[in-house]
Parts: structure tokens; sequence; C-alpha cells
């Protein structure tokens, strides 16, 4: 038997986790044919059947459980290894993957980083634009700014201070439809909401749909900036991060008491990372930021 290629066993591992080769393919930046011959070449050499193929996706067979389960002992150890040889790199050079969602990482943070890179030149700072949390675990990033507090063991966090997010309504919008005085009255207007995935997982959002007759909601979307220029289009109302809808002209803030929700927000790296010359400089920089521009980030009326 040939030796085993332990680079296949993480290409593997996205496969047995998404279910798809389609999705596991985006995650690792590969083309699918090459990820459906890599997991082919496996199975030949490992000479059984690692996936069924099912109308709902790939399902792991009684084989793949078994290679599943030493493929993910390879990955933690292979991970550590990595964590701990970045850890004692103290030299200001490199890159850092920086997890973020939308609002906060289109706009905000690019225009904090300028700073950063007078003073640290070398350091190379790749921005993950996405509203899933990145498995910082897995080396999906070094730092990750989250509304949530995470509960893994090997991640420190710090709490850097409250994303504020408001309902807002474009000036082209109330001169067609009114504006609405009570909260009662939402029923009679349309909502720019977010995808169905998004809307499910956030209860501050579950509360402002049901403020809504459901044939109401006339347009979702995965993306914040999407939204934001959805609802600026006049097409219904909207929740937005109070430091990005302020700054529009168009839209106006409505019912601020009854709708003022706040989220936590966090800066979150793997204990290990902390260590790094250059990851422990963008998580300093980042959390000074965020002290700098608290009242911002809350919104003009917070």
């Amino acid at each position: 038997m040939n030796r085993l290629d332990w680079s296949i066993l993480r290409d593997f591992i996205a496969v047995a986790e998404t279910g798809s080769f389609s999705k596991a393919a985006k995650r690792l930046l590969v083309s699918q044919p090459t990820l459906s011959r890599r997991i082919a070449a496996l199975e030949e050499q490992l000479k059984g059947q690692l996936f069924q193929r099912t109308p709902k996706g790939l399902l792991l067979t009684e084989a793949g459980e078994s290679v599943l389960a030493g493929a993910r002992r390879v990955e933690e150890e292979a991970l550590a290894i990595e964590r701990q040889a970045d850890a004692a790199q103290q030299t200001l050079t490199g890159t850092v993957r920086i997890s973020v969602t939308e609002g906060l990482g289109s706009v905000w943070l690019p225009m904090r980083l300028a700073a950063f890179h007078e003073q640290y030149p070398g350091v190379c700072v790749e921005v993950l634009v996405d509203n899933r949390a990145a498995n910082l675990v897995r080396r999906e990033a070094d730092i990750a700014i989250r509304m949530f507090r995470p509960d893994q063991p090997d991640l420190i966090a710090k709490r850097v201070g409250d994303i504020v997010m408001g309902l807002y309504g474009a000036k082209s919008y109330f001169a067609r439809c009114g504006k609405p005085e009570r909260v009662p009255h939402l029923k009679d207007h349309y909502l720019v909401g977010f995808d169905e995935t998004m809307a499910h997982s956030n209860p501050a959002v579950q509360r402002l749909e049901t403020y809504f007759t459901r044939e109401r909601i006339v347009h979702r979307s995965s993306s914040f900036i999407g939204q934001l220029h959805a609802t600026k289009a006049g097409i219904g109302l909207g929740v937005h991060d109070c430091f990005l809808a302020d700054e529009e002209p168009d839209l106006e803030r409505i019912f601020p008491r009854e709708f003022d929700h706040h989220m936590e927000t966090w800066l979150v790296t793997h204990s290990d990372m902390r260590r790094s010359a250059r990851i422990r400089a963008v998580y300093d920089f980042i959390g000074e930021g965020f002290s700098r521009d608290r009242k911002f980030l809350q919104g003009k009326g917070t």
C-alpha cells in the first residue's frame, strides 16, 4: 500500500462536514472536479467507499465514519504544531487573517487599518468578511470579531463594546407609504429582512418580524450591505447597524426605544496565537480601535 497523503485527510474532513463536494471545494478554495478526484483516489487507496450519495447530499459510510475519527485526531495534532510554531515567531512580518461580520469588515475595519499598516508595514492583514463564525481552532482565521462570547476553552476573548442596531426607512419610502406612528402600524408596512437562516438564528430579528405580516416581508438578503441599499432604495423598512445607517442622509431611524438592539462585541483569538508578535499587534490595535470608536459604533442616537 502506498503511503497516505495526509493533506487529503483535510479534504476528506471538509466533505464529511459539508456533505457536498461543491461546499467543501468552496471552503478549501479548490475546484469541485479536483476535490472529487482526490476523494476518489483516497477511496481507491483505502480500498473502500467512504461516502454514500443520497438526494440530501453525501453521507459517510461505516468505513467513512471510522476514517473520520482518525482524520480528526491527525488534524488536531497538525493544527497544534502549526499554532506552536506560529506562536514562536516574534517578527512583525507575515499574514494575519481576521474573520469579521460584513458591516464592520467592509466599512469600519478598513478605515482603521490604514494607521496599522503605517506602523507595521511588514504585516499583511487578510480580512474575511463573513456573517458566520470562523473556526479559530482550525485556523480558518487568526482573530475573530464576534457578536457573542465564545465558549470554547482554548479561545481567549475580550469584550470590546456593543454594536447597536435600529429600524430605518428611506425618505422616499415614507413619502410613498407614509411613516408608521405607532409600532402596531408596522403590519401595514413592508420589511427588508434577513435571509431565512439568519432570521431564525437571531431572536431580535425574529421578534421584529412578528410585527409584519409574512406577505409584507418583500425582500431578504444574507448581505448586511445589500439590505442597507435595499432600504435606501425604498423597498421597505430595514434593521441596520446604526453606525452605518446614521451616515446615510436618505435614511431616518424610527421607534428608537422599541427597536434598540445591542449586540455584545468580542475580540477573539486562540490562546496559542496570542503569543505570536504579529497576531498580538493586530489584536491589540483592533481592541484600541474599538475603545476609541465606542460611541461611534453605537450610533448617533444612543
